[in-house]
């Protein structure tokens, strides 16, 4: 049951999993406390691992009435300081939309990740869509692993970048990389109580007033993206890529 080898696996240990259940893993390992989802392949192994690490651990985790919901759960256990995770398939992401545009506004307090997964060639979907497009649109960082270890790394590092820019990350993933199963290093899980406090600021009410200066401080935000994009490792060139000559003929 690879579900309980992300969870229960031994630190330093290497354990076959899917790309979903190594982003479980990596929330885990980022001390998460609210974990929340609309479950929809090729989504669904993020929140069915997290559900049942909460039957063994401290760990809120939620199926929700819709995405938007899952979504404003997590945000509201951000903004009272506990680390949350929330995951959906690329057409919740629709559903979310309202509260994703609004959360990359107010900001974050303790990182928040909204993990993604897109369906190219429609396998399990009634379209396609590009996810990346909406968190350009909404201007937060958007981290593509390509293997299960990447998922689990990148998912930590996604919540390192949400608290040090103080806004979401999208963790956008597809069904290969979803569904894929791979070896991956694990590391030590913190568990933490998920309690936190939440300050009462009017702010964070985006009536126009508050929206505009909100929308200031998310450009500023986004200059920051651009200048650690350009010197972290997670962005990099594997070979020399490849040439194909034209053929010639006489």
């Amino acid at each position: 049951m690879s579900a309980r080898d992300a969870v229960f696996g031994e630190p330093g240990k290497i354990a076959l999993l899917l790309g979903n259940e190594a982003i479980a893993r990596g929330a885990l390992e980022s001390g998460i406390g609210v974990a929340t989802a609309y479950p929809g392949t090729p989504s669904s192994e993020v929140a069915d691992t997290l559900s049942y690490a909460s039957r063994h651990m401290k760990l809120y985790m939620e199926y929700s009435t819709n995405e938007k919901v899952a979504l404003e759960v997590a945000m509201s256990a951000s903004l009272s300081g506990i680390r949350s995770i929330c995951s959906m398939k690329h057409v919740g992401l629709n559903v979310a939309s309202d509260s994703f545009f609004s959360l990359a506004y107010v900001g974050t307090k303790a990182g928040i990740v909204v993990m993604v997964a897109d369906d190219p060639n429609c396998y399990s979907s009634q379209n396609e869509q590009d996810s990346r497009i909406y968190a350009l649109h909404a201007g937060v960082p958007c981290l593509e692993p390509s293997d299960p270890q990447e998922a689990k790394d990148m998912t930590i590092e996604a919540f390192q970048i949400s608290e040090k820019l103080e806004i979401p990350v999208m963790l956008r993933t597809t069904t290969r990389v979803s569904h894929v199963r791979g070896n991956v290093l694990l590391g030590e899980i913190i568990e933490r109580e998920p309690i936190g406090s939440f300050e009462k600021n009017p702010e964070l009410v985006l009536v126009p007033a508050n929206a505009r200066k909100w929308h200031k401080v998310l450009l500023e935000k986004i200059e920051e993206a651009k200048k650690f994009s350009d010197r972290t490792k997670l962005n990099r060139i594997e070979g020399n890529g490849s040439h194909r000559e034209k053929s010639k003929t006489s």
